[in-house]
């Protein structure tokens, strides 16, 4: 029976929403944990607020699913804006996501997390609280839409 459990384990951790830690820096300012508990402790402590952010929220632009929002980019993220193929490993971005009534009702994280091109060198997050729509690598909630952007799965980096 726990040879059977043991092969079946790393399946049922790749269901659902993903972990909830995978063990990574939450007091990292310039890197977003992966995993839903660890990065929403991460955003919850405003880390990402030390990055270079657009100065106010605005009306999602054209084709996102996003709504209105604000995206603030890493040092890793503006420091290879200029560049050409993929992004740095530790590059990444927070969308902070907008009610109707202007309250952050969402977050969407990205980190890349691996070398390489494709939505899997990418961790990918989006939620707030119970409410988790996305959480892991590879995520085709997120990857179905950014695998259109013009470099690297990434549409918008904000430069200082």
């Amino acid at each position: 029976m726990f040879k059977s459990l043991a092969l079946i384990l790393p399946f049922l951790a790749a269901c659902g929403d993903g972990p909830a830690s995978y063990g990574d820096n939450v007091a990292d300012v310039q890197v977003p944990p992966r995993g839903s508990t660890d990065v929403q402790t991460w955003l919850e402590a405003g880390h990402y607020l030390t990055w270079t952010c657009e100065t106010e929220r605005h009306p999602a632009r054209p084709g996102s699913g996003h709504g209105a929002n604000r995206i603030c980019s890493n040092t890793a993220l503006t420091l290879a804006a200029d560049g050409s193929g993929p992004y740095p490993v530790g590059a990444a971005a927070v969308k902070e996501i907008y009610s109707s009534a202007g309250d952050i009702r969402q977050y969407a994280v990205y980190r890349k997390v691996v070398d390489g091109t494709g939505g899997a060198s990418w961790y990918w997050y989006e939620g707030l609280g119970e409410d988790i729509v996305a959480n892991g690598e590879d995520d085709g909630t997120c990857t179905g839409c950014h695998a259109r952007a013009p470099r690297d799965f990434v549409y918008t980096v904000v430069v200082p």
